[in-house]
């Protein structure tokens, strides 16, 4: 990994581990805004640290019109949807359970109390979500580096790098919160019945691996979305399709 992949990678680390410890308090409200603000200050340095391609001297107009499809894995609408139903219909009855639970932090509260203290995380996450539209839209309509051949070249790697690296962040926010979620209920479903393990226990379990499996799928995504698309003078020349 460069400095860039780690910088991301420890903007992970640090917003899952202040997030969960969060979580296990009586300020569980702000653990999935603390892990965003953390992944995101992590993608933001490591953006700096990762410029786009010098330009050849004058920006030019892209040849045909492209979308964010153009640079991102196949059928990944479809699996973000898939990933925001699976929050949507899974985190609001984990706040609730928790909540009424007698296994609650001081100052318990009611249904109607948890899915309040939901608002913070709806805000980030769906303010991400729409910031993170837009920058794709950005990112595959931006102007070209320049109609050189090495230039075209780095400046596709560059839009795919980018586009990937907004996918991957908004996998591994909306997996983290979900993952996060499950096993916080899971730690404390065990706590209430003393240890007591059984096919509830059980279930809950394997939901909160294959949410964490797909946390590490974007958390890949996230930390190697694909070379800079850095020009260096005197390179060898090569077609789009073969940096891309």
């Amino acid at each position: 990994m460069n400095g860039a992949a780690y910088v991301r990678s420890a903007g992970v680390v640090l917003g899952g581990a202040l997030g969960l410890t969060v979580a296990n308090s009586s300020l569980i409200p702000l653990a999935v805004p603390l892990f965003t603000v953390f992944v995101l200050a992590g993608v933001g340095v490591s953006e700096l640290m990762s410029p786009r391609p010098s330009r050849s001297g004058q920006s030019t107009a892209q040849l045909t019109a492209r979308d964010a499809d153009a640079y991102l894995p196949p059928g990944y609408r479809a699996r973000l949807r898939w990933l925001s139903l699976a929050v949507l219909v899974t985190v609001p009855p984990i706040a609730v359970l928790i909540g009424a639970s007698p296994a609650a932090w001081s100052g318990q509260f009611s249904a109607r109390g948890a899915i309040v203290r939901l608002v913070p995380t709806v805000v980030f996450l769906v303010g991400w979500c729409l910031i993170a539209r837009q920058l794709l839209r950005r990112i595959a309509e931006a102007g070209h580096a320049g109609l050189d051949p090495q230039h075209l070249a780095a400046d596709v790697a560059w839009r795919r790098r980018a586009s990937r690296l907004v996918l991957g962040t908004t996998g591994v926010l909306l997996s983290g919160t979900l993952a996060g979620a499950l096993f916080c209920y899971s730690q404390r479903h065990w706590l209430m019945f003393l240890g007591g393990w059984g096919w509830w226990m059980f279930g809950l379990l394997v939901l909160a691996l294959s949410a964490f499996l797909v946390f590490a799928h974007y958390l890949h995504l996230l930390i190697d979305p694909g070379p800079a698309g850095v020009v260096s003078v005197g390179t060898r020349r090569e077609p789009a399709e073969a940096v891309a």
